[in-house]
C-alpha cells in the first residue's frame, strides 16, 4: 500500500518515523464512520514499534483493519467488561492501536486509556492475531 493510500485510509492527521518505529494518529468518527452528521473526531494513535516505514505500509492487514475496527472494539470492550465486577462500571474508549514487531501484542493490540488508578495510570489492552481474533488474556499496564 502506498503511504498516501494508507494516510486518506485511516485519515491521518500526523505522521513521524522514528528510529524506534512508525507512529501516527487517525481520525476516527464515533461508532459509524459513514455518518460524519454532528460527530465530532476522536483522535486513534496507531504505533508500530520497531518497524520500518516501508514495513508498515507492506503490512497487509491496514484495509480489513479499518473494515472491522468497530466490530473489533465491541469485541474488546466486552472481554474487558467481564473482567471487571459488575459494581465497578466504566467508560472504555478506545485510544491506541499497537503493533510490536516483538510479538508482544502478537499481532496487534487495541488499547483503553482508563485514567488514574491507585497504581498510576491504566491502560488495558486487548491482543488479537493476524486473523482478527482476539486472545482471552486482557492486559493491564500502567505508566
Amino acid at each position: 500500500m502506498r503511504k498516501s493510500e494508507l494516510m486518506a485510509l485511516w485519515n491521518v492527521e500526523s505522521w513521524s518515523v522514528e528510529p524506534y518505529g512508525v507512529y501516527f494518529v487517525s481520525l476516527r468518527w464515533g461508532n459509524n464512520r459513514l455518518e460524519h452528521v454532528e460527530q465530532t473526531s476522536q483522535k486513534l494513535n496507531i504505533s508500530c514499534a520497531g518497524y520500518t516505514e516501508a514495513e508498515v505500509l507492506s503490512l497487509p492487514m491496514w484495509k480489513e483493519l479499518y473494515v472491522q475496527l468497530d466490530e473489533l472494539d465491541q469485541l474488546a470492550q466486552k472481554l474487558i467488561q467481564q473482567e471487571i465486577p459488575k459494581e465497578e462500571s466504566i467508560v472504555l474508549n478506545l485510544t491506541d492501536i499497537m503493533l510490536d514487531k516483538s510479538g508482544c501484542y502478537d499481532a496487534f493490540a487495541l488499547g483503553y486509556d482508563v485514567g488514574e488508578s491507585p497504581a498510576g495510570h491504566l491502560y488495558i489492552l486487548v491482543s488479537f492475531d493476524e486473523d482478527f481474533t482476539a486472545q482471552k488474556d486482557v492486559i493491564y499496564e500502567t505508566l
